[in-house]
């Protein structure tokens, strides 16, 4: 099991039929990785001990900026035909600007989701990685808010994929 350190300030958010997410403040890791330099083949395997380059750490990927950094723990299936499922980590980060194309977290009528953003002059839609759920419009008078735009997906892929039927 992948861990990470959450730091001290965990809020929960209970949502009604968009998506729940756990919130954490992303708190600086200590942690330091063996890191190779070679690729690592999908195909046949090679001898890695060699490679190897040093150590890496984890808030180097996944942080540009601690303090407004913060990591979701989704629930729902939105998002399953990108293949961020249930138990996955989002790495959000509240300090950038949403982008058209972006997956943010956002706050529509004091409920969360995580929807990818799609800006067209003035019209704001949010759309879903799952064909089975519907485009949001967001409307003139609802209290919307994009909270972060989501950087990395970290997953738990031990034992979720059978074999030839992901």
């Amino acid at each position: 099991m992948f861990k990470i350190y959450f730091g001290l300030l965990k809020i929960l958010v209970l949502l009604c039929g968009m998506i729940e997410m756990e919130i954490f403040k992303a708190d600086e890791s200590h942690a330091m990785l063996p890191f190779f330099s070679t690729c690592i083949q999908a195909g046949f395997p090679s001898p890695a001990d060699d490679y190897l380059e040093g150590l890496l750490s984890l808030d180097d990927i996944c942080m540009t900026n601690r303090e407004t950094t913060f990591l979701g723990r989704v629930t729902g299936k939105s998002l399953q035909d990108i293949h961020v499922f249930e138990g996955d980590i989002m790495v959000i980060d509240k300090s950038l600007k949403p982008e058209n194309g972006d997956l943010v977290v956002a706050v529509i009528n004091s409920e969360f989701t995580a929807k990818f953003i799609s800006i067209t002059g003035n019209d704001f839609f949010l759309y879903p990685a799952n064909k089975k759920f519907k485009p949001i419009r967001i409307a003139e008078f609802d209290d919307f808010k994009i909270w972060g735009v989501v950087t990395r997906v970290i997953q738990d892929v031990k034992g979720r994929y059978n074999v030839g039927n992901y």
